[in-house]
């Protein structure tokens, strides 16, 4: 076996290995199930493997046969099929680091996608000249380069009550690892397959660490959700009426205040009223203080 066949068959190995574990993490901690943000996080992992294999390995799987130029247009074919995948992965990678920012901003995540589609547009057609099955890598590189800056923005810019500041930021530094990775490896795409396989493998490793350090780094007692007698502790400590209890309930548990009122099929402006009573009868200014006074009833 040549040099360049074994570095091909330990990156796929390893790609293998990596998804496996990253599967196995993120549907071990069922304790998390309840966080909208771990939900994104799911659904965002098993999109990127799903491209991942689909797409990447798959094209590169079709360049290392000896006939490899009889089947390229099938090859193309599946690279195109692979462009949903990679799309709805960066919006569930954004949502998940809106969730864990604690901020409602559905209004900030949408048009977002909206200037991710505008760039990938005008990419293509004044510098590629829509050159779409020629240059696909570049159309994945607009995608996660947008979606993964704009979660390190976040993280590097909002606090969060789920993490400590040493892991946002570790969080925050591998995210834009990521967007310079698919700006400097996608946008500039080689047809060698040996260098493909390894870029292949940075690509699962970085978002495979993304998403197990997250899981392990998170402070579960600020996912998990007040049991009911020390619910109800709290409740009568602070005289809260049956909605502001829900609603203490609800940002305990991790959601936002549009979430809440989703689940409460009210306006968003209602949660905040009702959040801003809550503040005042606990004698807290934020949405973290008073998730540190209800520990102290858990």
């Amino acid at each position: 076996m040549t040099v360049e066949g074994l570095v091909f068959w330990i990156s796929f190995i390893f790609c293998l290995a990596l998804a496996a574990g990253g599967i196995m993490v993120i549907f071990r901690f069922t304790k998390l199930k309840a966080l909208p943000a771990f939900q994104h996080l799911q659904y965002f992992l098993i999109l990127l493997y799903t491209f991942g294999f689909y797409s990447l390995w798959s094209e590169s799987f079709i360049a290392f046969m000896p006939f490899a130029e009889q089947v390229k247009p099938f090859s193309k074919v599946l690279t195109v099929l692979g462009i949903p995948f990679i799309a709805f992965s960066a919006a569930q990678q954004m949502y998940w680091s809106k969730q864990v920012t604690l901020k409602s901003t559905h209004w900030v995540v949408i048009p977002s996608l909206a200037v991710i589609v505008s760039i990938v547009v005008i990419t293509q057609y004044y510098a590629l000249e829509w050159t779409v099955l020629t240059s696909l890598p570049n159309v994945y590189a607009v995608f996660g380069f947008v979606a993964s800056a704009f979660c390190g923005t976040l993280f590097l810019t909002q606090k969060t009550t789920l993490l400590l500041t040493r892991d946002r930021l570790a969080l925050t530094a591998a995210l834009f690892a990521l967007a310079i990775f698919y700006g400097f490896e996608y946008m500039t795409s080689t047809v060698n397959v040996m260098l493909q396989a390894l870029s292949h493998f940075v690509f699962f490793l970085l978002n495979t660490f993304i998403a197990v350090y997250f899981v392990y780094t998170i402070k579960y007692e600020a996912a998990k959700e007040i049991d009911a007698p020390s619910a109800e502790a709290f409740i009568a400590r602070f005289a809260l009426t049956a909605r502001e209890s829900e609603i203490v309930r609800e940002i305990y548990s991790g959601k936002t205040n549009q979430e809440i009122a989703d689940t409460l099929f009210v306006t968003l402006q209602t949660i905040k009223d009702h959040t801003s009573r809550i503040y005042q009868k606990t004698d807290v200014k934020s949405r973290a203080q008073l998730i540190r006074l209800m520990r102290d009833f858990v």
